[in-house]
């Protein structure tokens, strides 16, 4: 579970961050409709990251 919760604190991580880079990317270049379809992806992204992180911490240690 610990696994688990690791990867879906980096799987979180990654959401966010592409989601705003291509977000206001996006919107940089006139493209509001795609921006606004991959700012959506952030709170996705803090979802998985706060249950990532929950996993982990709530989870036994390996060494038992």
């Amino acid at each position: 579970m610990k696994l688990a919760g690791r990867l879906a604190v980096y799987l979180g991580i990654i959401l966010i961050v592409v989601g705003m880079i291509a977000g206001f990317g996006a919107m940089i270049v006139d493209q509001d409709s795609a921006g606004i379809q991959w700012l959506g992806v952030v709170p996705v992204g803090f979802v998985v990251l706060l249950a990532g992180t929950v996993m982990s911490q709530l989870s036994r240690p390996d060494d038992e």
